[in-house]
């Protein structure tokens, strides 16, 4: 992909803390921890080796300055009713085509389904989980409520999967007039080249992307 479709380079302003909300999606065992079903898939397509250490560092970073965090998990009833063949397999998603029902993943109320041990939500602040079975939060959740609510019009996004629930994430929220943020080194490349032209070509139409590095300096600097 030609980097003649980027867009211009635009000089943003800093992330501010009074208007920001980390959204961190697909966090879950089933895809971040060593015994979990896709693990090896994320595991080989990470951009450096210490991603999870760069989202502890940007949650304890929001944390300490009252940005509010919300946790999408994608997840499914027992025997995965959700991802049945419909209309002669037109009606499908990556969640299907991927064979998450074949691997038994993301199933409700088991250890897969939930969040990382180790990047668990403090229930106690704003910190929210939001379960839904597509890979977009914006479809049938609380969601776009919460941000309502919340009254935080820009979105930090981080975790999986760069062509999936980053970027219909990022498309979606950017159509509905939210602020995107995309964190480069806080997801993954899963689809190779494909994956890394999306972040630095067709991302920027409707997103800033930039690194953890800057955007905890940015917020942590207020």
């Amino acid at each position: 992909m030609s980097d003649a479709f980027a867009p211009p380079p635009f000089d943003y302003p800093p992330l501010p803390v009074d208007d920001c909300v980390l959204v961190l999606t697909h966090m879950q065992n089933d895809f971040w921890h060593p015994e979990g079903a896709f693990y090896e898939l994320t595991r080989s397509n990470l951009p450096v080796p210490n991603v999870l250490e760069r989202i502890k560092n940007l949650i304890a970073t929001c944390r300490s300055k009252g940005v509010p965090l919300i946790y999408h998990n994608e997840s499914f009833r027992p025997g995965h009713p959700e991802l049945r063949m419909r209309r002669d397999g037109y009606a499908r998603g990556p969640s299907k085509s991927m064979g998450a029902d074949k691997l038994n993943l993301a199933v409700r109320g088991t250890w897969g389904a939930g969040v990382l041990q180790e990047l668990e939500p403090d229930l106690t602040r704003d910190e929210f989980v939001l379960e839904n079975c597509k890979v977009d939060p914006f479809t049938s959740t609380e969601f776009e409520p919460l941000l309502r609510n919340l009254d935080r019009n820009i979105i930090i996004l981080v975790g999986l999967a760069v062509n999936l629930g980053i970027e219909m994430t990022a498309r979606t929220a950017s159509e509905k007039d939210y602020g995107v943020c995309v964190l480069s080194d806080c997801t993954d490349r899963m689809f190779g080249a494909y994956s890394e032209a999306t972040m630095t070509t067709i991302l920027p139409h409707f997103a800033r992307v930039t690194t953890s590095d800057v955007a905890v300096r940015e917020l942590g600097s207020q």
